[in-house]
């Protein structure tokens, strides 16, 4: 079911305004499968709860981010439920929200569905009154967050924040509460070597798909 509410979106930036299924690589879908595909439909426990993507410059990375927040805020069951794209300035909180915004204001059934405020950087479902914001670290405003559904954009300028540990904690704290939850970590690759937070969570991140 998400690979096909994905794959349903619109890219917004794209000359015709296709679909995902139609201009996303396969593994893009692959990745979609293991995110959504990991929770337990009984236990409505997610089996894996942390997925990290380190990407190329210029491979979609902001509209692979945009559609896998929109995917998890269709699935999404419950009302009143906080779905967050956290982003390190201002400037890439913007790249996130325009792909999100346009998936909804090009699709008549979504435009239907949700509201739009571009001044908040939020998308409400109308029905639900689930949100998904775009928020950026130099606002200082992640503290106290019940998200369930959180994404780190662009991980390797977190790792030139002084007290991006502390950033990141507060803005994923609110998975404690969600057996459902997930936080998604993408970045695409720093010019200077990694540091900070970044370097940790690559590191992790290669130990566990080298199977240590």
């Amino acid at each position: 079911i998400a690979k096909d509410v994905f794959g349903d979106l619109i890219v917004p930036d794209m000359m015709g305004r296709p679909r995902m299924r139609d201009v996303m690589p396969a593994w893009v879908f692959d990745f979609v499968a293991v995110i959504f595909g990991s929770l337990d439909p009984e236990a409505r426990k997610r089996l894996i709860k942390e997925f990290f993507l380190l990407i190329s410059k210029k491979n979609a990375k902001s509209t692979i981010a945009a559609g896998l927040m929109l995917t998890a805020l269709e699935l999404n069951e419950r009302d009143l439920t906080e779905a967050i794209i956290l982003a390190p300035t201002k400037e890439v909180a913007d790249n996130a929200f325009k792909p999100a915004m346009g998936m909804v204001i090009f699709d008549e059934e979504l435009a239907e569905k949700y509201s739009v405020s571009l001044h908040t950087k939020t998308i409400t479902h109308i029905a639900t009154k689930s949100t998904l914001k775009v928020i950026a670290a130099d606002d200082k405003s992640t503290g106290g967050s019940k998200a369930a559904f959180v994404l780190i954009d662009e991980l390797h300028l977190f790792g030139a924040i002084a007290d991006a540990e502390a950033i990141l904690s507060e803005a994923t704290g609110g998975l404690v509460s969600h057996l459902d939850g997930f936080v998604i970590k993408l970045s695409t690759q720093s010019t200077d070597p990694p540091a900070g937070v970044f370097a940790d969570e690559l590191s992790y991140a290669r130990d566990v798909r080298d199977g240590r």
